[in-house]
């Protein structure tokens, strides 16, 4: 399924769009409203795969990062893990590692690194995320939270085709 806004975008396997249920239920965990790029974003993407690469500018060199697993709003099928599910992964976020307010985890590169929107009133709506560090691409080789865009549009607009093999990128 291609993106309205962003064509150059396809998101494989969506699941259907939030209810207003599921969408009041994030409201209520994370204390904010949703940005309306995110409420669109998730009517075309919610729990799909978005294998698009992101380039972050760093010292060095650009380093590339692929949050190819978008959270769902959707609860999965009884006796089924909630792994990905938006409200699931807000909770665990919050318990490993002691989230600051506002943050919501929209998605994943399916290990550490967690691509988040942020919700506080002074960051309403920039797009972070937590990069499982690797030694020296930050001079850190620890995991750290980065800034990637101001905007989701402007996250979305900067998104490139992967073309890496999934099985040669672990997921």
């Amino acid at each position: 399924m291609r993106l309205d806004h962003f064509p150059h975008l396809e998101v494989d396997a969506p699941k259907a769009p939030p209810t207003a249920e599921e969408i009041a239920g994030i409201e209520t965990a994370v204390g904010a409203t949703l940005p309306p790029d995110l409420l669109d974003f998730l009517s075309a993407a919610n729990g799909g795969k978005l294998d698009f690469t992101f380039e972050l500018p760093t010292e060095s060199r650009p380093f590339p990062l692929c949050f190819y697993s978008v959270y769902s709003t959707r609860l999965p099928y009884p006796g089924r893990s909630p792994a990905g599910l938006i409200l699931h992964e807000l909770e665990v976020e919050r318990r490993l590692k002691d989230l600051r307010p506002g943050l919501l985890p929209i998605g994943a590169d399916g290990g550490t690194s967690v691509l988040y929107v942020d919700l506080a009133p002074e960051r309403y709506g920039r797009i972070v995320a937590y990069v499982e560090g690797l030694p020296g691409w930050d001079g850190t080789p620890e995991g750290c939270f980065v800034d990637l865009a101001p905007t989701l549009a402007a996250y979305l607009s900067a998104l490139y085709l992967n073309t890496v093999d999934e099985s040669k990128r672990g997921g």
